[in-house]
């Protein structure tokens, strides 16, 4: 599938060939450096990385506000590899390695090797693709794969309406939809907006289209069922959007961070752009294979924009987080390159070539600084905090209750001990005669055991709060940890 149906005039089959080669030679590398650097530097993880720690039990239908398809790959993955950091750390990569490769692999459908390579790599001038996605993320790193294998499934249907495309579209659309809620703002602006244009809409006339439907039901009823049985667990990250049920501003907060957030996310990919049209506007244009694909993203793009905007708007959001705008640059970013590439000259394919470059030596660099700088968040001495738990010579039943970043950081130096996370109900199912609430907040531990439903709260006795200073290890930072110890009577 990464050879192009139809075979562009003046570009040999050699050099479609070397250019596959040298895409995929450059990702796989690419990403394999950064595993390597990750386990090499070492520390603590991030509470996304640790939650994958504390939110693998098995293979449920849930697991907590987050919908279940990256804890199921992690769960396999930690059946190999066991819970440990290149676990942990092999699967994030691996997600982001497809996220390239799915899409170079759906332009290959209409386009040369050099176009899809070069639309295909723009999504790395996304700051947070090849910075937060690296360095926090998890699940928003399988929605980043899901859209890809939705936009290859969707190009390849459009060229051969063959049923094994079908059937990847459903697959895609269908682990899309059990990867990250904005995933649907893709599949549905695709939709929408190819019912407007003659050649895509002739693609979704036809009866195997039911397929695609047919399959996400099938992938998503279990988990979506599953939501509405436990909703106050499935709904417990809504507070992050800070809703005001009756806003009074007439420009609410979330408006504001919305257009900031577009702002950030495009700025790199419209100023490399800039430069490369500059660089091309008297290189000859290439044979456009697909006309109508540039305008398909943009539309994308502009309906997902106005759409979110007035959501925001309406809803009084006041807060909104860049990578929930994924979905809505991700078709605006390959719309500009994708025009581009239909007139490039040999300096803009090196200013973008060194534009790559450059950013990647840059993620490297700025992931060792984030690894070691003065109050870095891996750098803390879990260690300790772990031997000062042993040393409180706790019950050996005890359940400890903590966050993801404390937690999960425990649970990946002691994987014999028994972590609960802070979400609602947590424990509202366990008998746990003897608990230990560890918070790296300043909180109210008696509070937090009636949140996360404990049975015991009623007749429990609770031990004095007591807090440690976790030293940094490579700077005078500190870090404050709060505890109590409480037990049934």
């Amino acid at each position: 599938m990464t050879q192009a149906i139809s075979h562009q005039p003046g570009v040999s089959k050699a050099a479609e060939t070397r250019v596959t080669r040298l895409f995929f030679l450059a990702i796989t590398a690419y990403y394999v450096l950064q595993i390597v650097q990750r386990l090499a530097m070492g520390g603590g993880l991030e509470a996304d990385d640790g939650e994958m720690l504390m939110m693998t039990p098995g293979m449920q239908w849930g697991y907590g506000p987050q919908l279940p398809f990256y804890n199921w790959l992690q769960v396999g993955v930690f059946a190999i590899l066991g819970k440990t950091l290149f676990g942990i750390t092999f699967l994030k990569h691996f997600m982001l390695w497809a996220t390239f490769a799915l899409l170079f692999v759906g332009l290959r459908a209409w386009l040369p090797a050099k176009q899809a390579a070069i639309a295909s790599l723009s999504l790395f001038l996304i700051p947070d693709i090849a910075w937060e996605a690296e360095r926090i993320t998890t699940h928003s790193n399988a929605m980043l794969a899901a859209i890809s294998g939705t936009f290859a499934g969707f190009l390849w249907v459009m060229r051969t309406g063959r049923w094994r495309d079908w059937i990847w579209l459903g697959l895609a659309v269908g682990i899309g939809g059990i990867s990250k809620y904005n995933y649907w703002v893709v599949p549905a602006a695709l939709v929408l907006v190819a019912l407007t244009m003659p050649e895509p809409r002739k693609a979704l006339r036809s009866p195997r289209a039911l397929i695609v439907p047919v399959m996400a039901a099938a992938f998503c009823i279990g988990p979506y069922l599953w939501m509405q049985a436990n909703a106050r667990l499935a709904m417990a990250s809504a507070h992050k959007f800070e809703l005001d049920e009756s806003p009074t501003a007439l420009l609410p907060e979330g408006v504001i961070e919305y257009l900031g957030g577009l702002v950030a996310l495009l700025m790199l990919p419209l100023i490399v752009a800039g430069v490369m049209h500059l660089l091309s506007r008297k290189a000859s244009r290439n044979q456009n294979t697909a006309p109508w694909l540039p305008g398909l993203m943009l539309r994308m793009a502009l309906l997902s924009m106005v759409v979110g905007l007035a959501v925001v708007w309406f809803s009084g959001a006041g807060k909104v987080t860049t990578r929930w705008l994924l979905p809505i640059v991700i078709p605006l970013v390959l719309a500009i390159y994708l025009t581009l590439a239909q007139r490039i000259s040999r300096k803009a394919t090196i200013a973008f070539t060194l534009s790559l470059a450059l950013l990647a030596v840059g993620v490297f660099a700025g992931l060792a600084h984030d690894r070691y700088k003065d109050g870095a968040r891996r750098d803390f001495d879990f260690e300790g905090l772990a031997q000062h738990i042993e040393a409180l010579k706790l019950p050996p039943d005890t359940v400890i209750v903590s966050g993801f970043y404390l937690g999960g950081n425990l649970a990946l130096l002691r994987p014999d001990w028994d972590i609960a996370s802070t979400l609602p109900t947590s424990m509202q199912d366990r008998d746990a005669p003897h608990v230990l609430f560890v918070s790296r907040y300043d909180e109210d531990l008696v509070a937090r055991a009636v949140s996360v439903g404990w049975n015991g709260i009623e007749t429990a006795v609770f031990e004095p709060r007591e807090h440690i200073e976790l030293p940094a290890h490579h700077s005078d930072a500190t870090l404050s940890v709060y505890y109590r110890y409480a037990h049934k009577q």
